[in-house]
């Protein structure tokens, strides 16, 4: 065999490996999208439509938790930063994601009782799962990435076939899950029965990638001269030096913060507007069918990546996802306007909504390069701070407008003034944020350009770090 032949050979295997390695790892991702759809899109919905709770209230709830929320994120950061277990740093926290499946059955199963009472219920069970587990499973994911696949080609050739497997299944679930929502009803008993039929299952998936990928780089103690150098920590001070010292964690951060908003206005908007509007529920369905469309940026975005980089690949899905929000609100209520719209947006988005951790890897690397201490899990977790607290904001925000409104769930007719707040929710507000978006990005995110200085510097570091340490 000529070495022509060895090379293609060991392609063929390199290929055949992150295939594997990248569905294994969409296997969180499944299990996420679940759990996260329910609540992004129908926690609102079932405490109105469901529990009959005021728009108002669960509106107070989701704002309360969400800020909560946010903080935990960053509290989580540090503790990933100075975990070090014999499984790694990163990898044990996908133990998080039964618990995960437990409180989200229960954050839908509701008891019978007063609207307070409910409430506090609700907003208990939604911590849990969000604050607590969520949180630290979010704070290890691009740590866990990173160290299990060290090598940045495989590393982004892993995490982009696990982009791809996960999102097809995941559009799968949005699809499928109105109508089962449909089918359920108002009733209490119903929400529960379709929430454990749909989160067991997955949960059980979601750990398949604990069990089947390590972390590759070395998270013990380094023995040198016969004594042992310990791993140094990340503490308070260097951990907000990492973020105020960084302006693209910033941006980056900001950008990331507005698409979520957008997003969690059209996901809790949407099962209103489809009802109130089309008067089918299942219609939604039709609508996430566009959703498909975002697949062929996930299998462009890395091609796309290594031949004009990253940052403009941003760029034009975001300007792609303006023409999108364009469509949606000349279209109105049109079916195929929608979806055809919907999936201009998410096409122009899933740059950031879903390859944000290869920007991460980045952005990691400049804070390095200038402030000479490797933060990790802080920086991973500051947009996951951004998210929750966004993604509380959109809800509430959502609920709020429709609260103010005169919007009452108990009515199967809805007053002019609500249907309006309906529409501002899941038109004109996200299609205005995009439009913010799209000039914050533009103007200010253009870290591709410093990276090969930032990179070689780094390397000569290293080197001269490496030679150090031999000698000593």
């Amino acid at each position: 065999m000529d070495g022509e032949q060895i090379q293609t050979t060991r392609q063929k295997k390199a290929g055949m490996r992150n295939l594997r390695n990248g569905i294994l790892w969409s296997t969180k991702t499944i299990a996420y999208g679940i759990t996260n759809t329910l609540f992004v899109s129908y926690f609102s919905f079932y405490a109105t439509d469901v529990l009959g709770m005021s728009a108002t209230l669960i509106a107070t709830v989701l704002l309360i938790t969400k800020l909560f929320d946010g903080v935990t994120d960053l509290i989580a950061g540090f503790i990933v930063d100075n975990t070090h277990t014999r499984w790694g740093k990163a990898r044990p926290y996908d133990w998080t994601i039964p618990f995960i499946a437990l409180f989200t059955i229960l954050s839908f199963s509701a008891p019978k009782a007063s609207s307070m009472v409910q409430a506090i219920y609700l907003g208990a069970m939604y911590v849990l799962t969000q604050a607590v587990f969520y949180t630290l499973l979010g704070a290890s994911d691009n740590v866990y990435l990173l160290r299990a696949f060290p090598h940045e080609e495989e590393r982004n050739s892993v995490f982009g076939i696990s982009t791809v497997f996960g999102q097809i299944i995941g559009i799968a679930q949005t699809v499928l899950i109105p109508v089962l929502v449909e089918h359920a009803g108002t009733s209490q008993s119903s929400w529960t029965k379709m929430v454990i039929i749909l989160a067991v299952p997955f949960a059980a998936i979601g750990m398949l990638r604990f069990f089947t990928i390590k972390e590759i780089s070395a998270d013990e103690p380094i023995q040198q001269s016969g004594s042992v150098k310990k791993k140094s920590g990340v503490s308070l001070k260097d951990g907000a030096k990492a973020i105020i010292s960084n302006r693209y964690i910033l941006i980056l951060t900001g950008a990331i913060f507005l698409i979520v908003i957008c997003s969690g206005l059209l996901n809790t908007a949407g099962a209103y507007y489809v009802k109130y509007f089309i008067g089918d529920q299942s219609a939604l369905s039709v609508v996430n069918l566009g959703s498909y469309a975002a697949i062929v940026m996930l299998v462009l975005f890395v091609p796309l990546s290594n031949k004009i980089g990253k940052g403009k690949v941003m760029k034009l899905g975001l300007i792609t996802s303006l023409f999108g929000a364009a469509i949606r609100l000349m279209g109105g209520t049109n079916i195929l306007t929608l979806t055809i719209g919907m999936g201009l947006v998410l096409f122009g988005v899933m740059p950031i909504s879903v390859y944000f951790p290869l920007y991460l890897f980045d952005i990691m690397d400049y804070g390095e390069w200038k402030t000479g201490k490797r933060v990790e899990g802080v920086l991973a977790v500051f947009p996951a701070f951004a998210v929750k607290v966004a993604s509380g904001l959109s809800v509430s925000l959502a609920t709020f407008i429709l609260g103010a409104a005169g919007y009452d769930g108990n009515l199967a007719v809805q007053s002019e003034q609500a249907m309006r707040a309906i529409n501002l929710c899941y038109n004109i507000i996200p299609a205005t944020i995009l439009a913010v978006m799209v000039l914050l990005m533009c103007v200010l995110y253009n870290i591709d350009k410093v990276m090969p200085t930032v990179q070689a510097d780094l390397k000569a570091r290293r080197e001269a770090a490496s030679v150090e340490s031999r000698e000593d």
